[in-house]
C-alpha cells in the first residue's frame, strides 16, 4: 500500500452514520479512527495484532469509503502530531493560517513556520521538525 494520509470519503462519512452491514465490525472500527491525520500506519498501531486489518483497510480502499492522501499539507500535519504529540494543536494552525494565506505555495514561506516552531518548541525540536517538513516537500513533490 502507498504511504499518505487516510481520509474518509463522503461515503465513508455517510457510511459512519449508518453503519452498513456490508461492513464488517473490523472495517467500522478502521472507519471511525480515520480522521485525516494518520497513516495507515498509525491505525495499525492502534490494532496490534489484528490478522484482518491490511484486509479491512484494502476493503476500504476498493469500495470508496477512504482514500489516501499525498497532499503535502496532510503529510506535514501528520508529521507534526508524530513529533509533538499533545503539543501539536499550535503548529498546524500555524500550517492551516499558511496554507489560507499562500495555498499551496506555502511552503516556499517554511521560515515563518520555522519562526513559530521555535518560539514555541525550541531550536532542537525546531530544527527535527524543519528537517522533516523540507523530506516531505521534497517528496511530494518530484516529478511523477
Amino acid at each position: 500500500m502507498e504511504s499518505g494520509i487516510l481520509v474518509l470519503t463522503q461515503k465513508g462519512s455517510d457510511v459512519l452514520k449508518n453503519m452498513s452491514p456490508e461492513l464488517n465490525a473490523v472495517c467500522r472500527n478502521i472507519l471511525v479512527q480515520v480522521d485525516g491525520k494518520k497513516s495507515a500506519d498509525d491505525i495499525l498501531v492502534m490494532f496490534r495484532g489484528l490478522k484482518s486489518f491490511d484486509e479491512s483497510i484494502q476493503k476500504l480502499l476498493l469500495g470508496g469509503y477512504i482514500k489516501i492522501s499525498r497532499e503535502c499539507k496532510d503529510l506535514v500535519k501528520s508529521l507534526a502530531l508524530q513529533m509533538l504529540g499533545p503539543k501539536a494543536p499550535t503548529i498546524i494552525t500555524k500550517i492551516e493560517e499558511m496554507h489560507t494565506k499562500y495555498g499551496d505555495a506555502c511552503w516556499t514561506h517554511l521560515d515563518e513556520l520555522d519562526r513559530t516552531a521555535r518560539l514555541f518548541y525550541g531550536e532542537v525540536i525546531a530544527n527535527d521538525l524543519k528537517t522533516g517538513i523540507e523530506k516531505i516537500i521534497r517528496e511530494t513533490k518530484k516529478p511523477a
